[in-house]
């Protein structure tokens, strides 16, 4: 058994720090990196993709609205063609710090509300596929498993990487569910959790359901109040039962 744990980070801006992110570095294997737009700065930008490079974490960039007030949770409704360039300009800002790295970007993960505005409206899902294509086709297409745009990109043959987000919670059909103040959970109850996800290939919804889910990578997030207690509990555990945790190349067998 294997899969890659996740998180979102590099959302702290000028002097307010969001997140321990060295910190996490430590547990996880593929880092959400904001890119400026839902929040971040250049200055961030640059050491959260050095803390990646020394701790042997791969990149993804999580790219999001331009509504750094509202932390990129607020919908705003912009057209297809203004999704289009801001994903270009967002995705070579993140490149650029990781050329001068020599790293090379992993994936791609939408943040906030523009998860489900790109994952499942059909003003912009392909806007969002066509601009990952055009831009890089081998980047992974990180999106939660079973929504129409992660099930139109494998119909593309573009690269997928169906997540699961262990530290929300999810209704019974299958959503999970978007918190404005990221919550406290119990660590130990996330990385059971995950381990379940991994092991039984369920999880458990808020009014005490268990339905199935399966993808090949596992989302926490940064901003949560005991993010990096919560991160070292779950890859602890999931070592402890014998879980092998990889970034998503080598989940998918590019990298030994």
């Amino acid at each position: 058994m294997k899969i890659d744990l996740n998180v979102d980070m590099g959302e702290s801006f000028g002097r307010y720090v969001l997140g321990n992110d060295e910190e996490l570095m430590k547990y996880v294997t593929s880092a959400n990196i904001a890119t400026g737009f839902h929040a971040g700065d250049p200055l961030v930008l640059d050491q959260t993709v050095r803390w990646a490079k020394e701790y042997g974490v791969a990149v993804g960039a999580h790219v999001g609205l331009p509504d750094k007030q509202g932390f990129g949770r607020r919908r705003m409704e912009i057209s297809p063609e203004e999704l289009r360039t801001d994903l270009i300009y967002q995705l070579g800002a993140i490149d650029g710090f990781l050329k001068l790295y020599g790293m090379k970007l992993q994936h791609v993960k939408p943040h906030g509300i523009l998860y489900r505005m790109v994952g499942e409206d059909e003003t912009y899902i392909d806007t969002f596929l066509d601009a990952i294509e055009a831009y890089d086709s081998s980047l992974y297409i990180m999106l939660s498993a079973g929504c129409p745009a992660l099930e139109r990109a494998e119909a593309r043959g573009l690269k997928t990487a169906p997540e699961v987000l262990i530290d929300l919670g999810y209704d019974e059909k299958g959503n999970w569910i978007l918190e404005r103040v990221k919550k406290s959970r119990s660590p130990m109850e996330v990385a059971a959790r995950a381990v379940k996800v991994v092991q039984e290939g369920t999880i458990d919804t808020i009014d005490g359901k268990q339905i199935p889910i399966k993808g090949c990578t596992l989302c926490l997030h940064g901003d949560s109040p005991n993010a990096a207690e919560t991160a070292s509990a779950v890859r602890n555990t999931l070592d402890q039962n014998g879980i092998q945790v990889v970034n998503l190349r080598k989940y998918f067998g590019e990298e030994e």
